[in-house]
């Protein structure tokens, strides 16, 4: 009897203490297939799934939300969603982000010039004299963040600069597989010059949100993933090839 009543008890506790230290995290996805997209009202996709299944070890859930990237950003900001997925770091979203790296891949950034545009170039410094059309708030490389934003012509959406390298009103716009690069090899010519880098992959927490406290649980179960290969199944799953590890 004083045995199982003990069992109970400690059931009891152990119940308690993850109900206590449950959280519900709001969080943003947006639509990357297969990497992350919304299939009906659920979002989907390698990164979610590994998301979901990390926090639900944890003893948390999540609420996903359509959000698109540049209202995440400022969401981040505020600390009014606490969780962003899928996207590189830059200076400036270390100020208010928690970043939990998941991996990394080799990208190439790319550049197709407008029909009038005529000539080729094979360096930033040539680009530097060019009129270049980028998506406002989107990271591309570290070199290509170094580019005075003056000297840009800054849209808000993909079709937008489409549309303005397709009449000229840009001689060259950026493009890489992470913004919609089939869309522009399709369309337009591409310059010879490619600006090739390492792009790191995160999972982010912003310091304003609430449930910034459980970073750094969430940090040492992904590093987990990572360290043990369980984190490929993901991609396998998708029939994506896992990116990259480093433990540097």
């Amino acid at each position: 009897m004083i045995k199982n009543l003990t069992v109970a008890f400690t059931s009891l506790v152990i119940l308690f203490s993850l109900s206590a230290s449950a959280a519900e995290f709001k969080a943003h996805c947006r639509d990357y297939p297969p990497e992350l997209y919304f299939a009906g009202d659920k979002c989907a996709g390698i990164i979610p799934d590994l998301v979901t299944d990390v926090l639900a070890e944890l003893g948390h859930s999540i609420t996903w939300y359509k959000v698109p990237w540049i209202r995440s950003i400022e969401y981040g900001k505020k600390g009014t969603v606490d969780l962003l997925i899928r996207h590189s770091m830059t200076p400036e979203r270390e100020l208010f982000l928690v970043p939990i790296p998941y991996a990394h891949f080799t990208r190439e950034l790319s550049f197709y010039k407008s029909p009038k545009f005529k000539s080729d170039v094979n360096s930033y410094d040539e680009l530097r004299k060019l009129k270049i059309g980028a998506i406002r708030g989107h990271f591309y490389s570290p070199t290509f963040s170094t580019l005075d934003t003056r000297e840009l012509v800054l849209v808000s959406k993909t079709p937008q600069l489409l549309k303005m390298l397709d009449i000229g009103r840009i001689d060259v716009a950026v493009s890489s597989s992470s913004h919609s690069e089939h869309l522009f090899s399709a369309r337009f010519e591409k310059l010879d010059f490619v600006d090739s880098f390492n792009n790191y992959m995160y999972i982010s927490i912003p310091k304003a949100s609430d449930n910034v406290q459980y970073s750094e649980e969430i940090a040492a179960a992904i590093l987990e993933y990572r360290k043990n290969g369980k984190i490929d199944k993901y991609y396998k799953k998708y029939g994506v090839t896992p990116p990259n590890q480093s433990f540097d």
